[in-house]
């Protein structure tokens, strides 16, 4: 009876839920290198926002670590920005932009530099972020203060979608 029970137990802490995340990154990739990427679009400077939020990005929720240089990277993750679009999504009672979404659309390629091969590459890869205006506090305009924190929202979202595609395989 106690041999069923340890195998019953056994199978049951085996079979899980039925999904498992596992890791993308090969086992000898320990270092990335994020390259700053290039902006195609108006929109002047976003292109060190999203650079910077992908890397703080990898470097707080991945196994791997930032390089400097190419040089001494395993991998590394270009990209360039394809679309910025800025879109009012809300009103309010004077018909007053009450939200914002930000979607910004990129090309992603990345690749493992020791076998000199690409990993993944994905074009027209979007993420979006909504800024809630606060009606009370602050007249929402296209001041830079507002647009700043809108482009930085987009980017960090951005960065968690990139990391996730870099490093969990489904």
């Amino acid at each position: 009876m106690k041999r069923y029970k340890a195998v019953i137990f056994l199978l049951m802490f085996v079979s899980g839920c039925g999904y498992t995340a596992g890791s993308l990154i090969p086992s000898h990739i320990k270092t990335i290198y994020v390259e700053t990427f290039t902006n195609k679009t108006s929109e002047p400077n976003i292109e060190l926002d999203i650079t910077n939020a992908i890397k703080d990005r990898y470097a707080w929720a991945s196994s791997l670590n930032i390089a400097n240089d190419k040089e001494n990277a395993d991998s590394m993750l270009q990209g360039e920005i394809i679309n910025f679009e800025k879109q009012p999504v809300a009103y309010g009672a004077n018909n007053e932009i009450a939200e914002y979404r930000l979607i910004l659309t990129v090309n992603l390629i990345y690749t493992d530099l020791n076998k000199n091969k690409i990993i993944w590459e994905e074009k027209k890869f979007k993420a979006d972020s909504e800024y809630y205006t606060t009606m009370k506090e602050q007249k929402f305009s296209s001041t830079n203060l507002d647009k700043q924190a809108l482009i930085e929202n987009a980017a960090k979202e951005l960065a968690l979608e990139v990391v996730a595609r870099t490093v969990e395989g489904w």
